[in-house]
């Protein structure tokens, strides 16, 4: 039985956190190259097949919660992962929408560099690329100190299912490296088969582990940024070798 959650820290338990994080698969969007952001796109026949693929590599994954974008393209990607699981709790979160793009949204690739995360600032209705970094720091602070206090003797596993852009960014962020350092320290270390990748194809599942979940600093409910210290998150697995930038 998982530990009842507590106001400050994880589970008493010796069990692990793990979270692996999922992006949706292929829109026409995609195929054409246009900027989507908060563009409520669908999946492409392809897309739905690579949903189904995702779906089928995580067969034999216990899965104990879906923490997801709202954005239809998510929500098509997650249904076969979801379809012989009625135990898993499932909650939308806007905050795990990609980045605001603004006017630039249903515009050619071309219009930004897509090597430099703030090229987009200060374009009509863009949302700053530091404002999206804070935004995936509040919901991922929100998720693990949901979920850290509920692990018990035995792992627990949750999926994060957002967008290529939210995965990489977040990463970064954890690793403290450019271009998302000065956030925070570093509070992540990367396994060996974790790769730094612009973003994740459909199929690959990235995965981050918390070892001492019970050691995270969690008030209210919510992951403590400013009491964390150390590296307590490890990356396990990201992107594909040959994909590596």
């Amino acid at each position: 039985m998982a530990s009842p959650p507590q106001a400050n820290g994880g589970g008493g338990g010796g069990g692990k956190l793990h979270v692996l994080f999922i992006r949706h698969g292929e829109t026409q969007d995609n195929i054409d190259r246009i900027l989507q952001g908060l563009r409520d796109t669908r999946l492409t026949e392809k897309g739905h097949r690579e949903a189904q693929v995702l779906a089928d590599k995580l067969r034999g994954q216990h899965i104990d919660a879906v923490y997801h974008s709202p954005l239809l393209r998510i929500v098509q990607t997650i249904k076969p992962l979801l379809a012989d699981r009625a135990d898993v709790q499932v909650h939308a979160d806007r905050d795990l929408t990609g980045q605001a793009l603004g006017e630039l949204e249903g515009g050619s690739y071309v219009s930004i560099d897509m090597g430099n995360p703030r090229s987009a600032d200060g374009g009509p209705g863009v949302e700053l690329f530091d404002d999206f970094v804070r935004r995936l720091k509040r919901v991922f602070a929100r998720i693990v100190g949901a979920e850290a206090p509920l692990v018990g003797e035995r792992d627990r596993t949750v999926v994060i299912a957002t967008h290529g852009v939210g995965i990489t960014s977040l990463f970064k962020t954890l690793e403290s490296s450019p271009s998302c350092d000065g956030f925070n320290p570093k509070f992540a270390t990367r396994g060996p088969n974790a790769f730094e990748v612009r973003w994740t194809d459909s199929d690959d599942v990235a995965r981050l582990v918390v070892p001492q979940p019970a050691q995270l600093p969690i008030k209210d409910g919510v992951l403590d940024w400013s009491s964390l210290s150390g590296q307590p998150f490890l990356i396990e697995v990201w992107g594909k070798k040959e994909k590596a930038l």
